[in-house]
């Protein structure tokens, strides 16, 4: 009995399946087209921005991804003297100095799909330390009012 239940079930949503699918309109989305995406990277350590924008290099170049070299941006310093105790006398001065590297990537000429996909598959794989920017330049097609002064 189960059996029998079970099979008219799945024969009955297959039906229903199928109606559904015949009568969906079919809607025409296109993808989004980026002319440039611009990925900075930063963090403290040479070595790791290093080896993760060699990865994002080797990950484009798999999927046929069009880059530029990778550019080294000036460092941001922060410093910060302090004193080592809040009773202590100026002498006994530390000197606080963060170095933070920036690079800079640009991809180009990729839809939509293909950024959002690459972009989860970079960012799941970010170290630690390590933050990311990413700036686009979207191709779109120009608004109705310019279309029609244009074409008159």
């Amino acid at each position: 009995m189960l059996k029998s239940l079970l099979g008219r079930s799945l024969f009955f949503n297959a039906k229903r399946g199928l109606q559904k699918a015949s009568d969906a309109e079919v809607t025409n989305i296109s993808d989004k087209l980026f002319s440039k995406i611009q990925l900075e990277v930063r963090g403290h350590d040479k070595a790791v921005l290093l080896s993760y924008t060699n990865f994002i290099k080797n990950a484009c170049q798999n999927l046929q991804i069009e880059t530029s070299r990778v550019r080294h941006l000036r460092y941001h310093k922060w410093i910060q003297p302090l004193l080592r105790a809040k009773f202590a006398r100026k002498k006994y001065k530390l000197h606080y100095e963060i170095r933070t590297q920036i690079k800079q990537v640009d991809i180009y000429n990729v839809t939509g799909s293909t950024s959002s996909t690459f972009l989860e598959y970079a960012q799941r794989n970010i170290p630690e330390g390590v933050a990311m920017r990413v700036d686009y330049n979207e191709i779109c097609a120009l608004p109705e009012p310019l279309r029609k002064s244009i074409q008159n």
